[in-house]
């Protein structure tokens, strides 16, 4: 080969005596180009057509310019950058005539993205449109590793990889040349650009370098593609049940980048009523300027669960939900769900609750302020109850309007409203609301707080089959109801103190703050002419001790006079630890004599309600929770709360004791988890809840995991001794999910 000479073309850069010397060219850019081509043949990062024009630096032992050959040459530990791309090759030519960019031993190439290409040979034309590369390996940003024989860039529009491997899992530390824990190969890879898919040829997954599944063609989209038309991962069920076994195929049509449908076959080979059934689910989604929706349903046509066999019809569900913005005060959505038949949704697993809702509302927002206009309906998917007897609400209109503050801080507060509901068997209402009210809030010289506050409640009610003696919303034909219009008006005052008393210290801090409040108000007005829909719930407890209106709807107003009483006192360490303590009661010495029965409240000295939490450390936190009868002397309501130890193996334990009322019985059960880590990546945990009431168990779960870097093996097992054996999985369900780094999650259930 001739002497090269160093070209006059080169622009060159002074360095100290016994350095390289860093020159600059337009043909060495050219070779930038060429090298940093490489990335293109995995992952499109760097975008030919994009390339930057900024300067490129170049550090080699050697560099020149033949004029007679045409080549432009950098050799012995070349190094060249631009922007934020390195490129290191021992050789890197640029040949002119031939329009072809080369770079020979040890070439690697440095991403901005965190990216590394490694090469023993490139050869690219300069166009970028064709070119191969031989001993081709890349280590990505997320240490996944890639590597090919060789790679080849066909018309600028496809790269292929020959003899592939791929895998997102880290070396073994004690021994490199160990297999990963799982890998893919394939014999060939090709990258199409214009369609913007990977496909592979005669692939098959090792894990351990055991084969375990092979497939002669796979496809999915480009590295970066975020939709588009395909196959998802199947999902399977087994059960024991009349839900048999059931395999999914989902597809995913993106009929732009605005919407999309994903069609998802469901097949079941066994089960109840008949052996062997088909089922079509289907989900559309959408984006619109000004929002977003989705629609789905789903269809068969076999017998239902409770009909003859030959007594085939269609079977199926419909949904949907969406939100709208109208403009930056205003938005309105909907979401409804409903099917043929009770079972339906269970059995082919497609979500099924106790009552299923369709809603249609609107909001909107004012400052302060917040309006909202809401329908609802439900249909139910539970044998004990009735489609007839539920509510169909349209509309239920509330407003709620708080001023700025005014002299003093005092604001003004207005809530109104409006309800229409309606059954097809039972009783119906119609119910206007008002309630003006005004709050002056106030810090004392001494740190001391109150509150004064000053409502009123007007409501008109017109109802249809009410039982002035019951709550009974469906009243049987000979009973004496109420039809007619009826109303009330319903002021009170409310006035609050409180006195936080800090004590910092030198290891922990308290803070005692003794509360008062007095609630005055008339005795009257909780009429049996008024229905009551929205007040029927009622739990006493330290929530609800300082609240003016202790009932959650509007059905029921909170009449009589009281004063509620209590402290709380807290604590704080400097290693973040806490303590608190909270205990309350009221003594109501106007009472209305209408409150619910046990609910805590109906006698001149309400339960004593109380709360003891504490936590010093991470490892240990401990909630207590009380109800206590002072007349009875006994505990009604208790909750207590536990959580212990490290991450490496902690436990928790939880009992609920709730008494009965009207609305259900008594109830009292305890639950406890241990939870464990094995080694680094094993995980074990084990829970159980057993009803003290009947001395029954309700149900067992324990589940093993294994996590690493690249893997994930979870399986889960429940078992329900009360389990819903006529549908699904009956007494015993369990759950097995495999995880793939990068690929996504493979489940099914038994």
């Amino acid at each position: 080969m001739r002497r090269l000479k160093p070209s006059s073309g080169f622009a060159a850069k002074a360095k100290a005596a016994g350095a390289p010397r860093r020159r600059r060219s337009r043909g060495l850019r050219h070779a930038l180009l060429g090298a940093t081509a490489l990335f293109c043949l995995w992952r499109a990062v760097l975008d030919p057509a994009a390339a930057s024009d900024a300067p490129v630096d170049l550090i080699a032992d050697e560099a020149g310019y033949d004029q007679e050959l045409g080549v432009y040459v950098a050799r012995g530990h070349v190094e060249m950058a631009q922007d934020d791309r390195v490129v290191m090759a021992d050789t890197i030519t640029y040949n002119e005539r031939a329009k072809t960019i080369s770079a020979s031993g040890n070439v690697a190439l440095l991403m901005p993205s965190g990216d590394t290409i490694f090469a023993n040979y490139v050869d690219l034309s300069d166009d970028f449109k064709d070119g191969v590369i031989k001993s081709f390996r890349a280590l990505l940003k997320d240490k996944s590793r890639l590597a090919a024989y060789s790679a080849h860039r066909v018309g600028g529009t496809k790269e292929i990889l020959n003899k592939a491997v791929y895998t997102p899992c880290l070396p073994c530390r004690n021994d490199p040349t160990r297999q990963p824990v799982w890998q893919i190969k394939a014999d060939q890879v090709v990258r199409d650009e214009t369609a913007q898919t990977i496909t592979y040829h005669d692939a098959w997954m090792e894990m351990w370098g055991v084969p375990v599944f092979y497939t002669p063609w796979f496809q999915h989209p480009d590295v970066g593609v975020k939709r588009q038309s395909g196959f998802l991962n199947p999902i399977f069920s087994v059960s024991s049940g009349r839900s048999g076994v059931q395999a999914r195929e989902p597809y995913f049509w993106a009929l732009g980048d605005d919407k999309d449908i994903t069609i998802s076959p469901i097949v079941r080979v066994t089960g109840e009523p008949d052996p062997a059934a088909g089922v079509l689910v289907g989900e559309y989604r959408q984006r619109v300027p000004n929002g977003v929706f989705s629609l789905d349903g789903s269809g068969t046509w076999e017998a239902r669960p409770d009909d003859d066999e030959s007594d085939r019809r269609f079977r199926g569900h419909i949904a949907g939900d969406g939100l709208f913005n109208v403009n930056r005060d205003w938005r309105w959505g909907f979401n409804f769900k409903n099917t043929t038949d009770r079972d339906y949704l269970r059995q082919y697993h497609l979500g099924s609750r106790r009552w299923l809702q369709d809603t249609l509302y609107a909001e909107g927002f004012f400052g302060r302020s917040y309006f909202e206009s809401r329908g609802y309906g439900w249909q139910t998917t539970d044998n004990d109850l009735r489609d007839q007897t539920a509510p169909i609400i349209a509309p239920l209109i509330n407003y709620n309007f708080t001023s700025e503050p005014g002299a003093g801080g005092g604001f003004w507060g207005l809530n109104v409203g409006m309800m229409n509901l309606v059954r097809r068997e039972g009783r119906d209402s119609f119910r206007l609301s008002a309630q003006p009210s005004w709050t002056l809030p106030y810090t004392g010289s001494w740190g001391d707080i109150y509150e004064l506050k000053l409502s009123v409640d007007a409501d008109m009610y017109a109802t249809n089959r009410t039982d002035p003696d019951s709550d009974n919303f469906d009243p049987s034909a000979d009973t004496n109801t109420f039809d007619g219009v009826t109303g009330r008006v319903f002021p009170q005052g409310s006035f609050k103190w409180r006195y936080p008393f800090v004590n910092p210290g030198k290891n922990f801090t308290q803070v005692l703050q003794p509360i008062v409040q007095l609630v005055m108000s008339p005795e009257c007005c909780n009429s049996g002419k008024i229905p009551n829909e929205d007040s029927r719930a009622f739990e006493w407890d330290d929530t609800k001790l300082f609240a003016a209106d202790r009932f959650a709807g509007l059905d029921r107003v909170d009449s009589g006079s009281r004063v509620n009483y209590g402290f709380e006192w807290s604590a704080y360490n400097n290693s973040g630890g806490r303590a608190d303590v909270f205990l309350g009661q009221s003594y109501q010495f106007i009472r209305s004599h209408d409150e619910p029965d046990d609910s805590g409240i109906n006698s001149d000295l309400t339960d004593l309600v109380g709360r003891v939490s504490l936590q010093p450390n991470p490892l240990f936190d401990a909630t207590y929770r009380f109800r206590f009868d002072t007349d009875q002397a006994e505990m009604k309501r208790q909750e207590v709360s536990l959580r212990a130890g490290p991450p490496e193996f902690n436990g928790s334990v939880n009992y609920v004791r709730l008494a009965g009322n009207d609305d259900f019985k008594s109830r009292e059960q305890i639950y406890g988890t241990v939870n464990t880590k094995i080694f680094d990546y094993w995980s074990a945990s084990a829970g159980a809840v057993y009803d003290l009431v009947d001395h029954r168990l309700n149900s067992v779960t324990t589940g093993v995991g294994y996590n690493d870097e690249c893997f994930g093996l979870n399986i889960t097992a429940q078992y329900s001794p009360r389990g819903d054996t006529d549908l699904s999985a009956g007494k015993f369900a369990a759950f097995v999910t495999f995880t793939f780094k990068n690929l996504g999650d493979i489940g099914t259930s038994f």
